[in-house]
């Protein structure tokens, strides 16, 4: 993917390379996990709202990263611990930031 190039640079493309396959993944199981999850979390704190996201988007993003395997080939395959990592670091992070505004939106004190 990235040979012949200088290290920093092969370095560079290639996190570039699993941040954009991380954010598929993400985007293919966001409203999975928000129908998995949308009953709960406004009645769990910033926290727990995290840890239960992740519980409940683990297997939804496994699901996809297979699928996304069988689309992209081997060379996704090597990296499938990072994209499932980083997938799901982003999902969180983008859902507890909805969550956060929606609170703030609708003058709630709870957020996520």
């Amino acid at each position: 993917m990235v040979s012949g190039l200088p290290p920093i640079l092969a370095q560079w493309l290639r996190l570039d390379w699993l941040t954009e396959m991380a954010e598929r993944v993400a985007g293919r199981s966001r409203l999975a996990v928000w129908q998995r999850a949308m009953d709960q979390l406004p009645h769990l704190g910033p926290h727990e709202a995290r840890g239960y996201l992740r519980a409940r988007a683990i297997a939804v993003v496994r699901q996809e990263t297979e699928r996304l395997i069988e689309q992209e080939g081997p060379q996704v395959a090597r990296l499938r611990g990072a994209i499932e990592q980083a997938a799901l670091d982003l999902l969180v992070h983008t859902m507890t930031t909805h969550l956060q505004q929606r609170s703030l939106a609708l003058g709630g004190r709870r957020a996520a």
